[in-house]
């Protein structure tokens, strides 16, 4: 046995390693019971962590832990935008282009131009290219803290599409203009403005065109996969891999990530089981990984207090300006959005109303991406470099823990289902109906097939499975008993049917009047059905008896 004695840790490396291993670990405990405590208070629980971190950490004797600024980004972003980006389709995109361009492009500049001028009037003598690094952080929604708080707040599907649409994109052009900003800054020159253009356009056309090639290539290799187990751990290491080449050759790693997982996702041939276990994994990531992000954000308040010193007030009052400018600049982008489409008397994108210009200007939430650019500032680059992380860490409190927190009341005391199907029943009937409608059309296909009796049983099944909303307490037994038939009878039947039903709502999913999230709500249901078939298929007819009698 080998007895060789390795060198010992430094104690204090040693002492920080458990640090943050435990740190990390409390903030994933602390994120699982805060998330319940949302759900039970109605309560956005992101916000709800930031909060409950940020005051203990000013107990004596508990250390603060932070990650490398560099690694911040790659850590947290490619897995939370991958998660937002698999919920979306081309259809969905094509539908809200002028969202894309409107509210992920030019307003983000808009917001960085306003914030520009905002900064250099508040801080005198801070220069263009600092006040344009402070600006172009704060300027984007983060797509984590919009989908995080919005979604339990009980915001209609078609406003938190439109939301999570402007997340996914809005990141390259903030972080271009940072990177052209912060590098005028640490040269001490000006900030060349056509450079900036012209590295906006290579970063966004090289990331697109690195997010259809790996796409496409991944739904090659997805569908030569036999093992689920595989197929969702290739689809967790890749947005790593394309966020990591992506930036090393100064594309877009955010952008290269949206596409390339919108171009898998509409190639690749997906099972049931990989559809429901993936939502499963992907939920536990969002939820982990989102509560981790702001945890952190919470665990700095207090070192960016002290490197902040007597400068604390003025920069909290400093970041309340900012917000409230970003907050108008938003609003006013908002209400031009609402005065078009009500010409164009479009009805199919919000903001449709007025109550919807101001529920949409209010999440407007900055977070993970504004710290995490604010912190990679180098030191020394500008005399308000200590102000720049209060400063940001105030314009998360204004823009994302107060609005998330009030967010529920506002909800509710705006009538938002006067839109059109706001809640999406209408979408999610007719979803029903097309399924249903294309696997009665391949029953009767292949209804020669089977003798007289198994047809009329499959007949009777998709009936039950049509009505399955309907309250019949009466006759529930009577329809598993049916079901239970029908299963014996036809079971290859079946099979083809829910196989056409699977495939007609894959094909509403690239349409652009579906919103991908009631397709796919009406989809699990199909697919449960599926495992539910094939967990029966493998037991003898004789135990599924007997289970039914025990039942």
């Amino acid at each position: 046995m080998n007895t060789r004695a390795y060198p010992a840790l430094p104690v204090q490396l040693r002492l920080h390693a458990v640090t943050v291993f435990l740190s990390i670990i409390g903030l994933l405990l602390a994120t699982v019971f805060v998330a319940e405590i949302g759900e039970r208070t109605g309560l956005p629980w992101p916000a709800l962590l930031t909060v409950a971190v940020a005051p203990v950490l000013f107990i004596p004797g508990i250390e603060t832990v932070s990650l490398d600024t560099d690694l911040i980004l790659p850590i947290f972003i490619p897995p939370l935008l991958w998660s937002l980006a698999r919920r979306t389709s081309w259809g969905m995109i094509r539908a809200q282009m002028h969202v894309v361009l409107v509210m992920s492009v030019a307003l983000v500049f808009l917001t960085i131009a306003a914030l520009t001028a905002t900064a250099m009037w508040l801080m005198p003598g801070i220069g263009l290219a600092a006040a344009m690094v402070l600006a172009a952080a704060i300027a984007p929604p983060d797509p984590v803290a919009v989908d995080a708080v919005a979604g339990p707040a009980g915001i209609p599907k078609r406003i938190t599409g439109t939301l999570q649409t402007e997340g996914l994109f809005n990141d390259a052009a903030s972080i271009v203009a940072f990177n052209v900003a912060l590098a005028a800054l640490v040269a001490d020159g000006e900030v060349d403005f056509s450079e900036g253009a012209l590295n906006f356009l290579y970063s966004a056309v090289v990331a697109v065109i690195i997010g259809l090639i790996v796409g496409r290539l991944a739904a090659l290799f997805v569908n030569s996969v036999h093992d689920s187990v595989t197929r969702t751990a290739f689809t967790w290491v890749l947005p790593f891999a394309i966020f990591v080449a992506a930036e090393e050759i100064h594309a877009s790693g955010v952008i290269a990530i949206v596409i390339a997982a919108v171009e898998m996702s509409s190639r690749a041939s997906f099972t049931a089981e990989d559809r429901l276990s993936g939502h499963s994994f992907w939920e536990t990531v969002e939820l982990l990984f989102t509560g981790l992000a702001f945890g952190l954000i919470g665990m700095s308040v207090r070192e960016a207090i002290d490197d902040a010193g007597t400068m604390v007030l003025e920069a909290i009052g400093i970041g309340l300006v900012l917000s409230i400018v970003a907050f108008a600049v938003r609003f006013a982008c908002m209400w031009v959005l609402y005065m078009f489409k009500k010409r164009m008397n479009r009805t199919d994108v919000a903001p449709l109303r007025m109550q919807e210009v101001l529920l949409m200007t209010w999440a407007g939430m900055r977070g993970l991406v504004t710290l995490a650019l604010v912190l990679s500032i180098p030191a020394g680059t500008t005399d308000y470099h200590h102000e720049f992380s209060v400063i940001a860490l105030s314009v998360l409190m204004f823009t994302m823990v107060i609005p998330g927190l009030l967010l529920p009341w506002l909800v509710g005391k705006m009538n938002l289902d006067a839109g059109p199907d706001a809640r999406g029943d209408k979408a999610n009937a007719e979803l029903n109906d097309r399924a249903y409608a294309a696997a009665r059309r391949a029953v009767q296909e292949h209804g020669q097939e089977l003798a007289p009796e198994s047809y009329a049983m499959i007949q009777d099944w998709l009936a039950t499975l049509a009505d399955r909303r309907t309250a019949d307490p009466e006759g529930a037994k009577e329809r598993r008993e049916a079901l239970a038939r029908a299963r014996f009878a036809a079971a290859e039947m079946q099979k083809i049917a829910l196989e056409a039903a699977t495939a007609e709502l894959q094909k509403a999913r690239t349409e652009r009047r579906y919103n991908p999230a009631d397709v796919d709500a009406v989809l699990d249901d199909i697919d449960r059905i599926v495992i539910g078939n094939e967990r029966s298929a493998l037991a003898s007819p004789r135990q599924v008896i007997e289970r039914k009698r025990e039942a």
